[in-house]
């Protein structure tokens, strides 16, 4: 394979086919004593590099009684599609954050809870986990469970959608709760480069692009000679 670097970019992970709006954590609220980790799990996520600025976003389909102040996590997984984080998580929104649009609205698609990176993230590709964990003071103590996350299910034929996590003790496999559902998307607008990989080709692939050279090259001398 070789790499070939893709300048800032927005990427979006959204849903295709089994759009719903529902479940409550970790945007809508909860229970007092929030759980301390929840989180979503992906596959087939294209490579980023997100850097402190940039920003970070995730759609809502109704709104929240308070700001959603959360601290949120992020680390690749060991293999695309598993649920194991490779290495150590990366802190890039701290619970003193408030995003932008911090209830959230009724749109479905426009990524407006919007948060501001506050610490450089390499993504390679691939398995990805986003981990939230340490609401704020007010933000743990909303109970009202809003039904309001633009979510999908490992079907959705976008591809990109694993398996969440909830009500775990750690933040770490194996989670305590889990399931296929309610899979919340997420929108990273990226202002680094990340090398994304082009395959190299084939022998066959050379002798075709040989080939090709050389036909064109034999259609050149012909005409030449046609022309004396």
């Amino acid at each position: 394979m070789t790499y070939t670097p893709v300048w800032a970019a927005t990427i979006t992970i959204a849903p295709t086919s089994s759009t719903s709006v529902h479940n409550c954590y970790p945007f809508g609220g909860g229970a007092p004593g929030w759980p301390p980790f929840a989180g979503f799990i992906y596959q087939n996520i294209p490579a980023f590099i997100l850097k402190t600025g940039d920003t970070l976003a995730f759609d809502l389909g109704a709104q929240t009684v308070e700001n959603i102040q959360l601290q949120i996590d992020m680390a690749p997984t060991t293999v695309n599609g598993g649920d194991i984080p490779s290495g150590t998580f990366t802190t890039l929104v701290t619970n003193t954050q408030t995003p932008a649009n911090p209830t959230g609205d009724t749109i479905i698609g426009n990524f407006e809870l919007r948060f501001t990176s506050q610490a450089n993230f390499n993504f390679p590709g691939g398995g990805l986990i986003i981990r939230f964990s340490n609401p704020s003071a007010a933000y743990q103590l909303d109970n009202s469970c809003s039904q309001v996350l633009v979510s999908a299910d490992s079907s959705d034929t976008s591809g990109y959608f694993v398996k969440r996590f909830y009500n775990d003790a750690d933040g770490f496999t194996p989670y305590d709760s889990s399931g296929t559902d309610a899979i919340g998307g997420f929108q990273v607008e990226a202002t680094g480069t990340a090398a994304v990989a082009t395959p190299i080709p084939t022998l066959s692939e050379w002798g075709m692009i040989i080939l090709s050279s050389l036909l064109a090259a034999g259609a050149i001398i012909t005409l030449r000679r046609q022309r004396l």
